[in-house]
């Protein structure tokens, strides 16, 4: 049997609709995980950068540790976030909100195309922000697809340790589990 790093997930989840009848949500997804594999988790909905910035605030404090991988999802565009139509957070903004010490914690962007472009400001978030590892799309991904992508991709995550090799092993295994579509939709993870 294979060796297990439990990683319990922190979700901070936006709107992905301006229209409130309709109620898209990654909730699920987690919910899969919990029954499934026993991955714990924390879901909060975002409306705000003020709620957002409190909730990773949170995320940081010692009594949540143990949940190691920081999950956003978000619409994104290259470099950032989308809150809303009108308000995003930059990977260089959300760099300086997390202050993370010892570099244990990972960040998952569920959200289209925040790692697209040059891997230097994906590089200095992860230095800015004391995170060891990020996850995400460099593509305009399908909302049902990438989803489906990081049910898999958190659920791998558990298999392997934070360390340099730990998430190597991790990437190695989510592209050979989901090949065509990773490379689809741009999957992308970059360490430290």
């Amino acid at each position: 049997m294979a060796r297990i790093y439990p990683k319990r997930v922190f979700c901070i989840e936006g709107n992905w609709e301006e229209k409130l009848s309709r109620n898209f949500t990654v909730k699920p997804v987690l919910e899969l995980l919990r029954i499934n594999v026993d991955v714990r988790y924390i879901y909060r909905d975002c409306s705000t950068r003020a709620e957002m910035e409190y909730l990773v605030q949170k995320w940081q404090q010692r009594g949540y540790a143990e949940y190691e991988i920081l999950y956003l999802a978000f619409h994104g565009r290259p470099g950032e976030l989308l809150i809303d139509s009108r308000t995003t957070v930059s990977l260089e903004e959300l760099g300086e909100i997390i202050n993370l010490k010892p570099r244990r914690r990972l960040v998952y962007f569920g959200a289209c195309s925040v790692l697209q472009g040059d891997v230097r400001p994906i590089k200095s978030f992860l230095k800015r922000s004391g995170t060891r590892a990020v996850c995400g799309y460099t593509t305009d991904a399908d909302w049902m697809k990438s989803t489906a992508l990081d049910l898999i991709a958190i659920n791998e995550l558990q298999k392997f340790s934070t360390t340099r090799h730990g998430l190597e092993s991790a990437e190695r295994s989510i592209r050979e589990n989901t090949r065509a579509l990773s490379g689809r939709l741009g999957f992308r993870m970059v360490y430290l």
